[in-house]
């Protein structure tokens, strides 16, 4: 949706229902945090170009929202209101110069950036109570050359140099460089709280060089030409004990001592903020962070006139750190994606550490810290970067450590296996176990199938094997419940076409009966032999004939009596076969009968 401004086309009525808007809307909370912020786009606004507004954590259910040129929602001020509901578009205030657009998303748009255009700017959200939240803008122009005044100095050590950076219009930052090195405040030398004064007291002969200031705003620097500082010295070695930096805790007591090497004995005089103490020493009790600064004792020849400043000593004074905490305090990411983590530190912190599972972890590779630690970033992650995370914060006197952090790394299926590994060959009647296994966070599904049809689901799949049908290609298929990532494994079974156990007993059985056969028929054959007169003979591969039997001694006419033999037949003019006849030879019935 397009924003709108008013125009030949809007009613009178629009804007009369604008104003009865406005007028209903109750006022802001008095002391409410606004629970969105505003981003500047860009974050340094250039004399003549564009700036955008935009509005995070916008609430939802907006229904109106209205821009002012001013720290606060004055109507005197307002440049426009954005009505969303009803949908009216952008409607203009007194402060509205033609170059501001709205949008549905609350953002405003200013084009065309004059220097008068630099100031607080808020805006008032309706949702349906009235929230509001400011900003300021600056609009930056080119700096020009600075200027350091004296431009030439000659002074006597121990004595005082101030030298002045003239900034031109514009300036936001200046610092002091000494033969191109950038200095700051700090034991002898301070800085006026707008940078632009530069004191040495006292100055030594180590500070003799070449000094300039440099100037800066967001969209430019300049810097100076350089002013030389020539320096004549003594007395000597202004020195302070204890040494500092100094790290205490609140309630110790400390005794500070200023020494000189000078003749005659120095005048001794301690400085603290604005306060002067004298004497070599200084009891400080029952230390306080009232106490905790910058400490310098001043030694002055009492002959000379020529002083000495020690170097400045700086005192912090800690309380005990109380319990940071990380956040998020869970998290669960895919691999290959980024986490970040961030040290919530107490007042007082001085140092951040990070651990995972209880040891330090710094940065390198994948995992990079902020410049002071509080943010941790993994980019990418992998399975290995699971664990439990925590920061600990330290000062001079004091260590404290968060509670841990579960991090869980999403990842696979990996590595897909079925067991026993395939081809398989199994007789029908069997029995067969499969199992499937896999490497993924969390815990993979599993689903079997054979061709086209789905058995079941789990890891293990129990088949009994009593189909040819059954065999073929069964898979296995394992899928991530979270990621819905899947991967297979296939296993390939096949029928053995040895015999089974039902044709080994038929054979076993055929042999048995055939066996019996055979001994009934040489019983019989061995029956008749003894009773007939004339011999069976045998000759060439055909059996001669059988021989007619002498009458029945059973008294018995006219009855035929039928006798089996087995006869071997061998080639002919081969050798006769030796030991008994093999039972898998040819097998010939002859009948003898009685006439």
């Amino acid at each position: 949706m397009g924003h709108r401004t008013p125009g030949p086309q809007q009613t009178p009525w629009s804007a009369v229902l604008a104003a009865a808007l406005l007028l209903s809307c109750p006022p802001p909370a008095r002391g409410q945090a606004p629970r969105f912020t505003i981003r500047q786009d860009p974050q340094a606004a250039r004399l003549g170009g564009n700036v955008t507004f935009a509005l995070e954590l916008l609430p939802s259910g907006v229904v109106s929202c209205s821009w002012h040129r001013a720290p606060t929602a004055s109507l005197e001020f307002e440049i426009f209101t954005y009505f969303k509901q009803p949908d009216l578009g952008q409607q203009n205030g007194p402060a509205y110069t033609e170059r501001e657009t709205g949008a549905a998303d609350c953002s405003m748009h200013i084009s065309r950036l004059r220097l008068n255009d630099t100031g607080a700017y808020t805006v008032a959200v309706r949702h349906p109570t009235i929230t509001t939240a400011s900003i300021n803008l600056t609009v930056y122009v080119p700096l020009t050359q600075p200027a350091v005044t004296p431009d030439n100095v000659t002074v006597t050590e121990n004595d005082t140099i101030t030298l002045t950076c003239r900034s031109p219009p514009g300036t936001e930052t200046v610092a002091w460089l000494r033969d191109g090195a950038v200095v700051s405040a700090g034991g002898r030398l301070s800085l006026s709280p707008d940078n632009r004064t530069l004191t040495v007291r006292p100055v030594q002969r180590g500070d003799t060089g070449a000094y300039a200031c440099q100037v800066s705003n967001a969209i430019s620097t300049n810097r100076s030409d350089n002013a030389t500082v020539t320096v004549a010295y003594g007395p000597d070695a202004v020195a302070v004990t204890p040494p500092g930096p100094l790290d205490l805790p609140a309630g110790s007591l400390l005794t500070l001592t200023c020494t000189a090497a000078a003749v005659p004995a120095p005048i001794f005089t301690w400085f603290f903020g604005e306060t002067r103490h004298p004497g070599a020493s200084w009891v400080l009790d029952r230390l306080s962070v009232a106490h905790a600064g910058g400490y310098v004792c001043q030694a002055l020849n009492p002959h000379s006139g020529h002083g000495q400043n020690s170097s400045r000593l700086e005192l912090r004074v800690w309380e005990l750190l109380t319990q940071p905490a990380v956040t998020p305090d869970n998290v669960t990411v895919t691999e290959n994606d980024t986490i970040t983590l961030t040290c919530r530190s107490p007042p007082g912190t001085e140092t951040v550490a990070w651990l995972r599972d209880g040891a330090v972890v710094s940065a390198g590779g994948r995992l990079s810290l902020s410049p002071d630690n509080r943010t941790l970033t993994v980019r990418p992650v992998q399975r290995g970067d699971t664990g439990a995370y925590a920061c600990q914060v330290s000062n001079a006197i004091s260590t404290n450590r968060s509670v841990d952090v579960n991090v869980t790394i999403l990842y696979g299926p990996d590595g897909v296996t079925v067991t026993p590994p395939g081809p398989l060959r199994l007789p029908l009647g069997s029995h067969l176990d499969l199992r499937c296994t896999a490497a993924a966070v969390p815990s993979p599904l599993f689903a079997w199938a054979h061709g086209n049809a789905s058995l079941a689901t789990g890891s293990h799949l129990r088949l009994d094997f009593g189909d040819p049908g059954q065999a073929g290609e069964y898979r296995c298929r394992a899928t991530n419940p979270i990621l819905g990532r899947a991967a297979e494994a296939t296993v390939l079974l096949l029928q053995d076409e040895g015999l089974s156990g039902g044709a080994i007993a038929g054979i076993v059985l055929g042999t048995l009966l055939g066996l019996g056969l055979l001994g009934a028929a040489g019983y019989l054959l061995w029956r008749r032999v003894g009773r007939s007169s004339a011999p069976i003979s045998l000759n060439g591969a055909k059996p001669s004939a059988s021989s007619r039997e002498a009458p029945a001694t059973d008294g018995i006419d006219g009855m035929e009596e039928v006798k089996y033999s087995t006869l071997t037949f061998s080639a002919p003019g081969g050798p006769a076969p030796h030991g008994p006849p093999r039972l898998d030879s040819g097998t010939v019935y002859s009948e003898v009968r009685r006439k």
